[in-house]
């Protein structure tokens, strides 16, 4: 869906882009260093908007899920996981709560895809994996359907295409992307790139709240 979206922001805006997939760790180090003008998804935190430039428009918000086998139970605070495996993707930022939670084990994976075989393989007891990119790789690979469940909603962010502050293409791309963006969010062609994906900005609400946003409350409360 992503890959949609961008397309038609530069389509809307006259631009001419080349995307190619690459594992995310590889696809920031490539635009952190120059080789690559931006890469997308990404969630940003202080070192990210630090390392590269932001454009005002995002691209769409999605729930990060924690995921296990069909069977498991609900879960509904990260304590119920302490001490499990759970497969990450390098690179990735899942909300200050889970990142910053240190009583469970991170196995580390390029793709989202490598988690979900090793959880299949009960070599990891959990992924954490965004809605949309699941929904994805769950098409792309039928087999593995009805094998895996979401047990809670860790986190909403924000997802953008980030920028390179070292090509030298970036800055001006930047431009033209937020211009796309305004364009066919007002033209409809964002809505219906969303609708083809089975996607809503307002999805989130019938979903209750996530770890994240409890987990914040509490720090809050006096």
């Amino acid at each position: 869906m992503s890959a949609d979206i961008v397309r038609a922001a530069f389509s809307a805006s006259d631009t001419s882009v080349e995307l190619t997939p690459y594992p995310y760790s590889r696809c920031m180090e490539l635009a952190r260093s120059g080789s690559l003008a931006g890469c997308f998804n990404t969630t940003p935190d202080a070192h990210i908007r630090a390392k590269f430039l932001l454009p005002q428009e995002v691209l769409f918000s999605d729930d990060i899920l924690l995921w296990g086998h069909a069977g498991d139970a609900a879960i509904d605070d990260l304590d119920a996981i302490r001490g499990k495996r759970v497969a990450v993707t390098i690179g990735y930022t899942y909300g200050e709560y889970f990142d910053s939670y240190a009583d469970i084990q991170r196995i580390a994976v390029r793709r989202d895809i490598n988690g979900f075989r090793m959880l299949q393989r009960g070599r990891v007891d959990y992924v954490i994996a965004f809605r949309g990119t699941t929904d994805a790789l769950l098409r792309d690979n039928p087999e593995l359907v009805g094998q895996f469940k979401a047990l809670t909603r860790v986190h909403r962010p924000r997802l953008y295409l980030t920028f390179s502050r070292r090509h030298p293409r970036a800055a001006a791309l930047l431009r033209d992307f937020d211009a796309g963006m305004r364009q066919i969010r007002q033209d409809g062609t964002y809505q219906r790139i969303l609708a083809n994906w089975q996607l809503s900005d307002g999805q989130s609400a019938a979903h209750g709240s996530t770890l994240q946003e409890r987990h914040n409350n509490k720090t809050e409360s006096p």
